[in-house]
């Protein structure tokens, strides 16, 4: 398995436009910037070696017969003769990324949502995938990119429950707000209706005895 250094190296490499170093260019390289710990290399001492390996795959340095130091500080002066271009298509590259295919995705998206402890239907597993890149530069990256766009995934679900429970709250306050407020008003309503039934109803008594006592009188 490579290290630190030189997997960093060879992706900036990469990305610049730059292929086809050999496991001793960067050996070469680590020495150059004096990079003793392959494992945990600085962001300054990565940079060098790149410029050092940019330098060295334009004007071929020697690194055989000069210490690596001082190659890399004379720069062309003491470069050897330069390599003819089918010699150096001769040299076989390291892979410097990992493609994956459409179909790849959609088995580590299903493999990682198991170990996550759920299942996701089909179309679920094929938009999450869509979401992932294809190029990466290791499987490591590849499988956190995965783990990352299936949370992502996952958090959006949470996310439009708890606006539903939110909504539906919402509404469940304004309709028992509602109805509360059409019970008072028709127990306010029945008030007025009693009301004023027992004003007629006193009415109706104070005639019926005003009547009673008109007859009596009348009679004596």
């Amino acid at each position: 398995m490579s290290d630190k250094f030189t997997n960093n190296v060879r992706a900036r490499l990469y990305k610049q436009g730059y292929q086809g170093f050999t496991k001793d260019d960067y050996t070469s390289a680590a020495i150059a910037v004096e990079c003793d710990d392959l494992d945990n290399p600085t962001k300054e001492q990565l940079s060098q070696a790149v410029d050092y390996l940019k330098v060295k795959s334009t004007s071929q340095l020697s690194v055989i017969d000069e210490p690596v130091e001082e190659t890399f500080l004379v720069g062309s002066e003491d470069a050897q003769p330069e390599v003819e271009s089918n010699q150096l298509a001769v040299a076989e590259p390291e892979i410097n990324s990992i493609t994956v295919t459409s179909e790849d995705k959609r088995q580590i998206v299903t493999a990682q949502s198991s170990a996550l402890g759920f299942e996701l239907t089909e179309q679920e597993t094929l938009s999450i995938a869509s979401e992932v890149d294809d190029t990466f530069t290791d499987y490591s990256q590849f499988i956190s990119t995965v783990t990352a766009a299936i949370k992502n995934y996952v958090d959006q679900k949470f996310d439009v429950i708890e606006q539903s429970f939110e909504t539906n709250a919402q509404d469940l306050r304004e309709h028992v707000t509602n109805r509360a407020s059409r019970l008072n008003q028709k127990v306010n309503n029945f008030s007025g209706d009693i009301k004023a039934d027992m004003g007629v109803i006193r009415q109706n008594i104070k005639s019926t005895q005003f009547s009673i006592l008109a007859r009596l009188k009348a009679a004596q």
